[in-house]
């Protein structure tokens, strides 16, 4: 139960504190939706408006910022009080660079108005959503004093960053059908980093309240743990010499069985031309659909987006001290049977197959364990 003070003045210092960084907060959210809106709306007008905002936003920093000194210097708070003032003078910095990066946003929008469109803009609306929620989220949790809802702010950063990877990967391939499009897609990936880095001050700010609650510090371990305490990966390689049956089945598992927003690839060192028509067919049993998937190389796979590597076999043990260069968060070595090796009839292999299919589920459940 929350404390009230017994001095009327200093117990409506901390509420216009509280209140400012609340306002602060609303205008950020603002300033992300109408950004956003600039973009869809090819609304150049609007980007400058929203751009003269942020004058506000910043006006709003500096008076929090006194009003944090001026309590510290009067009141000397101690215990709670003094976590919260502390706690308010960071969320304030993150709140101010949110601020920056819609006006960075609406800076990217007038450039890209003066040229025709590239494509019509699908996934960047729902990222800025995902985003703008979680901003919103951190200061309900702030507001509620609820460490259970930062933490969910704190998981659903995983989803920004998928939606940013998605984004980067299609406008990659803009830009190599035709270097014409490198002037506008290099401005879309700008914007899209710029939610991504929207999605960080909001993890930042969800970290502030459970340290305000709790008075543990979880910065650089929240990505990294669920609500529980469990482990939860940022990105996983399966990794097998080529990439045809048990790494490939074991992505179309990660793909349905992991949290949304976690990163999932595969690859191999002598990948071969299709996947394993027999792994398609025994995923396909279990409502798993890896048809669409293909064999690659380990160049292919985005590397520093990896936390997590997985070598399905003895010869995958190869691949990952080709990899030492890399120092994994995690790594594991799943020893199984490559089931394309056996010599026998279509039941003997599809029976292998099923098997093989069946332990990789068991080891991608544990993932998270």
């Amino acid at each position: 139960m929350k404390r009230e003070h017994t001095d009327r003045r200093y117990e409506g210092e901390l509420r216009t504190l509280r209140e400012q960084l609340l306002l602060m907060g609303a205008k950020v959210e603002q300033m992300i939706a109408a950004s956003i809106k600039t973009l869809i709306d090819r609304d150049s007008a609007l980007a400058h408006l929203t751009i003269e905002s942020d004058h506000e936003i910043n006006r709003l920093e500096m008076d929090t910022d006194d009003l944090c000194l001026r309590i510290l210097a009067r009141r000397q708070p101690v215990a709670s009080d003094l976590r919260v003032i502390t706690i308010v003078l960071k969320m304030v910095t993150d709140l101010e660079r949110i601020g920056d990066l819609g006006v960075n946003i609406c800076e990217r929008v007038i450039e890209l108005n003066a040229e025709p469109p590239l494509k019509p803009y699908v996934d960047l609306p729902r990222m800025a959503e995902v985003a703008q929620g979680m901003v919103r989220e951190a200061l309900d949790a702030f507001v509620a004093r609820d460490p259970e809802r930062a933490q969910q702010v704190i998981d659903r950063d995983r989803m920004v960053d998928a939606y940013y990877a998605q984004i980067f990967r299609e406008l990659l391939t803009y830009m190599m059908e035709d270097p014409r499009n490198i002037f506008r897609a290099t401005r879309v990936q700008s914007i899209a980093k710029y939610l991504e880095r929207v999605g960080d001050h909001a993890t930042n700010l969800a970290e502030m309240v459970i340290f305000m609650v709790k008075g543990k510090d979880i910065r650089h371990l929240g990505r990294m743990e669920t609500a529980s305490g469990s482990r939860v990966p940022h990105g996983v390689l399966f990794v097998c010499e080529q990439n045809a049956g048990r790494s490939q089945m074991a992505e179309g598992w990660a793909r349905k069985l992991l949290p949304p927003g976690v990163r999932v690839w595969s690859a191999g060192s002598h990948p071969a031309d299709r996947v394993d028509p027999y792994a398609v067919r025994v995923m396909r049993e279990v409502g798993v659909d890896i048809a669409n998937q293909s064999p690659k190389p380990v160049a292919e796979v985005p590397l520093g987006d990896v936390d997590t590597v997985v070598s399905l076999g003895k010869d995958g043990s190869g691949i990952l001290a080709s990899l030492s260069r890399k120092e994994w968060r995690h790594r594991e070595e799943w020893n199984l049977t490559e089931p394309d090796a056996l010599q026998g009839n279509e039941q003997d292999t599809l029976a292998l197959f099923r098997k093989v299919r069946d332990q990789i589920r068991e080891h991608v459940e544990r993932l998270v364990a």
